[in-house]
């Protein structure tokens, strides 16, 4: 797993990821979750945006990022459950058709 700095193409962070976690989890997080905050706490209230891809993507880890004062963008499987029905592509909406959603923040 790696945290790459976007502007420089910087390898800042980085672990080998084995399949297993082998940390406590009190909070029960999921493992893709674990593994985004375990590279990125250094960062913590810095303001910065993470960009994952759809293994790390879920409502969960964006929730955990807010709190530590980072913002998150990312592709998402269409078949996790967290997925309002209404934003999931159908094949009436065409190929080709994109759709963004804005989660609401809790203030």
């Amino acid at each position: 797993m790696c945290l790459c700095d976007f502007k420089r193409h910087y390898l800042v962070n980085a672990f080998i990821y084995s399949g297993k976690w082998n940390f406590p989890n009190p909070r029960k997080l999921s493992i893709p979750t674990q593994n985004e905050l375990s590279l990125v706490m250094e960062y913590a209230d810095s303001n910065r945006n993470i960009t994952g891809d759809n293994w790390f993507s879920s409502v969960e880890l964006v929730d955990e990022l807010l709190k530590v004062g980072l913002t998150y963008i990312g592709t998402v499987r269409k078949n996790k459950l967290e997925i309002p029905e209404n934003i999931i592509p159908t094949k009436k909406d065409g190929e080709g058709t994109k759709t963004f959603f804005l989660p609401r923040i809790k203030p």
